[in-house]
């Protein structure tokens, strides 16, 4: 595993109360983190991370009822899981058709490309990450969603599913190279074990763009928290006559 040779201070300025987490994948046995030491499923590991410290998942150490080796591309998934029994039994779809219909829009990593995952809180991050998770509130939200935004044009989107959360935080972000979010709350599984209050957004952004979004962090006017408008009638005045005042410019 490669050092760290990213900067990532610029996100110091938003003072999060849950740390940001970096995140690798690889098929060789990581050196110099501990193996994790207990019991649990992917979507709780973020949060293991930000309250103890760095830590590896071995391929013996996964319990997620086979979800979570599928995605990662460890193994292909158990036969009741695909066919959609236990989604609609439990009542998460209408049936097992409909449950059935959503693995197959479920992203996964190459088969036996990973065996290790590790997770590092950002002030212990010592290699550049694959992935980078960001746990905002609604005020830090649109100015790191923007941030990616804010050189290309391009539109942010969140993907996801109520189930099977992890395959959204972790895995499409890696094979899609976009920054995608998911809100705390619309996830079964997650609020079952009770991991966030709901309403947060978790932010992640994949190795390919988060150059992009420490560079414009730096460059781009903004402010780490969400600051109230003037109100309609003060914005649209002023939004008017900076309207006006490039009206005039182009005729010159």
């Amino acid at each position: 595993m490669s050092a760290k040779s990213q900067d990532f201070s610029i996100l110091d300025k938003f003072n999060f109360e849950r740390k940001p987490v970096g995140v690798k994948f690889q098929i060789e046995k990581p050196s110099g983190f501990k193996r994790i030491d207990k019991e649990l499923n992917m979507c709780e590991m973020l949060k293991e991370a930000q309250e103890n410290g760095a830590f590896y998942v071995g391929p013996d150490d996964w319990v997620c009822v086979g979800v979570e080796q599928k995605i990662l591309g460890m193994s292909d998934a158990e036969p009741v899981l695909v066919s959609g029994l236990l989604g609609g039994d439990e009542g998460l779809y209408k049936n097992a058709s409909a449950c059935r219909a959503m693995y197959q829009y479920l992203p996964s990593l190459p088969k036996g490309s990973v065996q290790y995952v590790v997770f590092a809180p950002i002030d212990k991050l010592t290699f550049d990450p694959d992935l980078l998770v960001m746990t905002a509130d609604i005020n830090q939200a649109p100015t790191l969603l923007r941030s990616i935004n804010h050189s290309t044009g391009e539109p942010f989107e969140s993907r996801a599913t109520p189930v099977v959360a992890c395959a959204w935080i972790y895995i499409y972000p890696l094979v899609s190279g976009k920054l995608n979010y998911y809100i705390t709350g619309l996830g079964t599984g997650m609020q079952e074990l009770d991991i966030y209050p709901p309403g947060l957004f978790l932010i992640s952004v994949p190795f390919q763009v988060i150059p992009i979004m420490l560079e414009n962090l730096k460059d781009m006017p903004f402010s780490p928290t969400l600051k109230k408008g003037p109100g309609g009638a003060a914005h649209r005045k002023r939004v008017n006559k900076v309207l006006e005042d490039m009206r005039q410019r182009i005729k010159k």
